[in-house]
């Protein structure tokens, strides 16, 4: 059970801010919505921060930003915080205390390549759509340039997830590329891609521009998969250990707001409303993403998840598997003091099995047992 919104309220307990005003990067893109809430109904405010957010052009800008302190910290994909322990991507680095939320992606494929994997128009599920993906590969001569956000975002991780899952060689007959979100769009009708995983809105815009067609949801790869989380680099952390706990309490109190549906939706037009995207939204199903907010199960920092993102990325290098401390890079410690001050309910535990559980099933939790999402995958 989720605490409800109306019983929270942030704990006047913290110590003061180190840095109480912030530049905080983001991606134009639905899911995120937990920072826009929370600058607009004023929790960074209530948490003593003054933040201002900075729309940003992509992930590769945001990462670089945030390593350089141009920003304090960014929504991004929870496996460029990752890879960034590792040496990889970035030059210091950096940590996540809170996940951003779960699903909103999907893949889209050009009319052209979706007529010929599924001329008759039919719903598809994970498998059918490899089905007439390997076949339409098996009697093409020509390449397909698939496109995807990042190299370390969950959308690339998907992809790959998916096509060798259904033995699909994701090096033969396939160009993969990284394309902003923002540019996914303008790429497909300039021909330069024939398929991408994005986040929403751009699957949807692909299909209401008459660009592309939505082929499979990222939650039928895996229901409920987390993606973005809010990085800052490990150094800021350190010289900011309690603004960083303010910033964690106003977007937790973001997510329980967002756990509404009803505030959901209010939220996704605020996006369009107060200009933090430029693009009309009122022709959008906005619900197609299924984004969840609901802590903790959305929004706290599993291990079992930075371990599952850690061995993509050793896979995609070939490194070797050798055995590192997520614990380094995802600060369950940081999260669990937040919602503590806030009377919330954590798991008791750090990690949990993933991707197998096809209906809701609950763990034991701080203050009661937690039920947990679906997280079944290939769908």
């Amino acid at each position: 059970m989720t605490t409800p919104f109306s019983s929270v309220h942030l704990p006047l307990t913290f110590p003061m801010a180190e840095k109480p005003m912030l530049k905080i990067g983001f991606i134009p893109l639905l899911d995120c919505i937990p920072l826009v809430i929370a600058k607009e109904l004023a929790f960074f405010a209530e948490a003593g921060l003054d933040v201002s957010l900075s729309r940003e052009a992509s992930w590769a800008s945001i990462r670089d930003k945030v390593k350089f302190g141009l920003l304090d910290a960014a929504q991004m994909p929870a496996g460029i915080v990752l890879a960034s322990g590792m040496g990889l991507g970035a030059s210091q680095p950096m940590v996540t205390a809170i996940g951003l939320g779960q699903n909103g992606n999907a893949i889209t494929a050009s009319n052209p390549l979706y007529d010929a994997l599924n001329p008759q128009n039919l719903s598809m599920n994970s498998e059918s759509a490899a089905t007439a993906l390997k076949s339409y590969l098996k009697t093409s001569d020509s390449e397909l340039t698939i496109a995807s956000v990042h190299t370390y975002s969950t959308h690339h991780f998907l992809l790959r997830d998916w096509l060798n899952h259904y033995n699909i060689d994701p090096e033969n007959k396939i160009r993969q590329i990284v394309v902003p979100p923002p540019q996914m769009v303008d790429a497909m009708e300039r021909g330069m891609i024939d398929l991408f995983c994005a986040g929403e809105p751009w699957n949807s815009i692909a299909q209401i521009h008459q660009v592309g067609h939505k082929l499979l949801s990222g939650h039928q790869i895996w229901e409920n998969a987390p993606d973005k989380v809010l990085g800052v680099t490990k150094e800021w952390h350190n010289h900011h250990p309690y603004t960083h706990q303010r910033l964690i309490s106003a977007i937790l109190k973001a997510c329980l707001w967002l756990d509404d549906e009803k505030n959901k939706r209010l939220g996704f037009q605020l996006l369009h409303d107060s200009h933090y995207m430029d693009i009309d939204l009122g022709n959008i199903n906005l619900m197609l993403g299924k984004h969840r907010f609901s802590p903790p199960s959305a929004t706290f920092p599993w291990l079992s998840q930075a371990s599952w993102f850690t061995r993509h990325i050793r896979n995609l290098h070939q490194l070797p598997d050798t055995e590192t401390s997520a614990g380094n890079t995802y600060l369950t410690g940081v999260y669990r003091k937040v919602a503590e001050l806030m009377k919330l309910n954590t798991p008791s535990a750090d990690a949990k099995a993933e991707g197998i559980h096809s209906e809701s099933w609950v763990i034991n939790g701080t203050q009661e047992p937690i039920e947990m999402p679906p997280d079944m995958r290939f769908r």
